[in-house]
């Protein structure tokens, strides 16, 4: 999906969406499935894969965590947050473009933080707002979950660091354009 340039090449596959019935189940990178979080399943592409994917105008950030699909000749299984963000739901599978915006690579042994169980008895969805994963791709070692109403500045001034880090860390090239449920690396 990369140009002999170094430019990223979009990408054209027909993709669904899975959701609630898979909730909490592992993923195949070994993290808790979280309808609601921006994640997607490819066949081949490695964990930890970030793609923007875009559907009828809209376009959503996700990373690849998990394996498939695995029927139909499609390419992509959104999360149902995901496939919300852009408007898929509605047909449950279509054509949608995608491209590599990172590379991530974390092991496939990562299955504490986000949807597991907090002290305030919360599962799951934008309330819980960070964890410290095990990720060996990231110098940093926390994450933020993006909640309604906020921004690239209140999250940085929040977390002690700048949106410039904040995009850089996280492969964003415009960090006026942030999602519900994206989780942002710090």
């Amino acid at each position: 999906m990369a140009l002999g340039n170094g430019r990223a090449e979009a990408d054209t596959g027909l993709a669904s969406y899975y959701g609630t019935g898979w909730e909490g189940s592992l993923t195949a990178s070994g993290e808790v499935f979280d309808p609601y979080g921006l994640t997607a399943a490819h066949k081949t592409l490695p964990f930890g894969t970030r793609l923007t994917v875009t559907y009828e105008g809209r376009s959503v950030q996700v990373t690849v965590n998990d394996r498939g699909p695995y029927t139909g000749g499609r390419e992509l299984d959104l999360s149902k947050g995901a496939a919300q963000a852009i408007g898929l739901t509605a047909a449950g599978v279509d054509w949608v473009s995608y491209t590599v915006t990172g590379r991530g690579g974390y092991r496939a042994t990562h299955s504490s933080g986000y949807g597991a169980d907090n002290s305030a008895g919360h599962t799951r969805g934008y309330r819980d707002h960070s964890y410290t994963p095990d990720r060996s791709d990231q110098g940093v070692g926390s994450h933020y979950v993006v909640r309604p109403g906020d921004t690239m500045s209140g999250i940085a001034a929040q977390l002690g660091t700048s949106v410039h880090y904040l995009a850089s860390a996280n492969g964003i090239a415009n960090p006026d354009v942030i999602a519900v449920g994206q989780k942002l690396y710090y």
